[in-house]
């Protein structure tokens, strides 16, 4: 990596969580005034299958102080650099190597999603060859009053999530759902539990599954942040055939009551442009709080 100078690289371990979060939380209260980063986030990242910090990863310390970090992880890339260390030409450094990694990966193509708040990532992507290619949001809605009952079609059966049974119904719901937005082969179970139901704040009381008779046709994984008073709603979707029956919605609502009656205050989740998704969960009472950019760049 060449690095202005004065900077060191090195290879990141899962040691260097705290040091991580701390800078990505430094670039989120910079740019966006919030933080949403979570210890819990960087322990899962580090011991995500097929992800090895000493090749897929890279820090950048200034002296004893981290300013940089970067990652590729199946076809995704992420780049941080404390706001102090901006406009030396980090970023392109590592932007290069991201790309780099993901040719040595063998990737056709690469992801970077940035706030919409970080106009200098925007104009480093756009001059490096990236296009803008989708957007994604962050939604909220605070449980300010009772939630209503869900309204469940009929046939259908919304019930609290088994961990013992339901974990190869969720990741073949999610996968097969996923998959069709955005034309991907299903990622294997490890794989995605690794992403998963593998946080430490994953919640299966909280989380909920639809079924048609003994058939799981529709998900929601739940995670619980009790210190923050939120629910995070990580996955939702809907077997195909389902779709446009008010099955998502119903187990939306039925988190909502849930998550108030464990004396939460709100429920928040992310979704992309691609999804289609963003109606349904203005529908049911959501606000886009934050907008983020996906940028992407082929590398063959």
């Amino acid at each position: 990596m060449r690095l202005p100078e004065g900077l060191t690289s090195r290879a990141a371990t899962a040691d260097s969580a705290d040091a991580i979060v701390e800078l990505i939380a430094a670039c989120e209260l910079s740019d966006d005034g919030a933080v949403e980063i979570d210890l819990e986030d960087l322990v899962l990242a580090f011991g995500r299958v097929g992800f090895d910090p000493s090749t897929d990863a890279a820090l950048v310390f200034d002296g004893d102080l981290l300013i940089g970090w970067a990652e590729v992880y199946r076809g995704r890339a992420e780049v941080y650099v404390r706001p102090s260390h901006r406009g030396r030409g980090l970023g392109a450094a590592l932007l290069a190597w991201t790309e780099a990694r993901a040719r040595a990966l063998g990737l056709a193509e690469l992801d970077q999603v940035k706030t919409e708040a970080d106009q200098g990532a925007r104009d480093l992507f756009l001059s490096s060859g990236y296009q803008r290619t989708g957007e994604s949001w962050i939604l909220r809605i605070e449980l300010e009053r009772p939630s209503p009952a869900p309204e469940v079609p009929t046939g259908i059966t919304i019930r609290a999530y088994d961990a013992t049974t339901d974990e190869r119904a969720a990741h073949r719901v999610w996968e097969e759902a996923i998959g069709a937005v955005w034309g991907r082969l299903p990622a294997p179970f490890d794989v995605w539990a690794s992403q998963t139901i593998a946080h430490a704040n994953f919640a299966p009381e909280l989380s909920r599954v639809a079924s048609d008779g003994d058939d799981v046709v529709g998900t929601l994984i739940a995670y619980d942040f009790p210190d923050a008073g939120e629910v995070w709603i990580g996955q939702l979707a809907t077997v195909a055939s389902y779709r446009r029956r008010g099955i998502a919605g119903a187990l939306l609502r039925e988190v909502f009551a849930t998550a108030q009656d464990a004396g939460r205050a709100r429920c928040g989740l992310s979704t992309d442009s691609a999804t289609g998704a963003r109606a349904l969960y203005e529908r049911n009472g959501m606000r886009v709080i934050r907008t983020y950019v996906r940028y992407t760049k082929p590398l063959s």
